[in-house]
């Protein structure tokens, strides 16, 4: 079962990419975008966002670069209530070439393993996946366009769909989801309201794009959605995206799912790393027990030459 990989990973990953390229409507919430205020058109502007990969350079950096962390996982019931807790405080080592984490301090309580020591549920396991990989791993600064064999195919098919949303090869997903992943896509636009407005985060003066299903849509239109609401900051001096938080729901006979992921990004020494990433969100899928979980990653002391 892979399906929660994809959904940790896809907020890392994530590249809006359509086969169509009809333009969508674009609302401006209190920001003129022209050439000669800006430099470019909203036209323009619509097209970075496609093409970025700024994100991803982020996922990239935090893997290539030493720093430390300190995690909270947290299991809940059908009522809300702490089942299970795990934290894990240590250190992300890196040569440039390959890394590795070092676990200082490792607390857990209630139900999180089972009696052989390895998880009672998969949230963890996939967190563990994809930031705290159990064994040395390969690392570069480079966007490869073919696939690292070194990945595991969870990995490999996360990537796929966060980094290739809308193209052929997304259409090999094999849950159906994938057209619902296309949110710039001709047929998904009737679903969507894009807006450009702007703000100021950690200091800096930033583009903020958002993705956000229209209140407008019926019961049965917004079931046709996976993606709820997305929200980009790019920062105005280089384009970087360096705020992210985005909302999933799904419910049919196979999956039901509700989360929200949010990320937050910083610089040091000029490179943009994420430094504060939280998730929460329950999913269910059919022949797998249901799982209610929290999560918190906080990355500190980055060593950036």
């Amino acid at each position: 079962m892979r399906f929660l990989i994809f959904i940790v990973s896809f907020f890392f990953t994530f590249q809006i990419i359509a086969q169509d390229t009809l333009m969508p409507f674009i609302l401006l919430d209190d920001v003129v975008i022209s050439v000669e205020n800006n430099g470019f058109t909203v036209e323009d502007f619509v097209g970075y966002v496609k093409k970025d990969t700024t994100f991803y350079m982020g996922f990239k950096h935090l893997r290539y670069y030493s720093h430390k962390y300190n995690s909270e996982l947290k299991i809940f019931n059908k009522k809300g209530e702490i089942i299970g807790s795990l934290i894990k405080k240590g250190m992300h080592h890196s040569n440039g070439l390959q890394a590795w984490v070092v676990n200082d301090n490792v607390f857990y309580e209630g139900k999180i393993f089972k009696r052989n020591k390895k998880y009672k549920f998969y949230t963890p396991e996939a967190f563990d996946e994809v930031f705290f990989p159990k064994d040395t791993i390969d690392v570069s600064l480079k966007i490869a366009d073919g696939k690292n064999m070194s990945d595991s195919q969870n990995m490999r098919d996360a990537k796929t769909i966060g980094f290739s949303i809308g193209t052929d090869e997304v259409g090999q997903f094999k849950l159906g989801l994938s057209k619902k992943l296309a949110i710039f896509d001709i047929e998904m636009q009737q679903y969507y309201d894009y807006t450009i407005s702007d703000t100021t985060y950690i200091g800096r003066a930033c583009y903020v794009f958002t993705v956000q299903v229209k209140d407008e849509l019926t019961k049965k239109e917004r079931e046709k959605t996976l993606i709820r609401k997305i929200v980009s900051y790019f920062d105005k001096e280089n384009f970087n995206v360096i705020y992210r938080e985005y909302k999933f729901v799904y419910n049919n006979w196979f999956i039901d799912l509700d989360m929200d992921i949010t990320v937050n990004m910083d610089y040091v020494n000029n490179k943009h790393i994420p430094t504060n990433l939280y998730y929460k969100g329950f999913w269910n899928i059919i022949f797998f027990k249901s799982e209610r979980a929290e999560f918190k990653l906080n990355n500190t002391n980055y060593s950036v030459d």
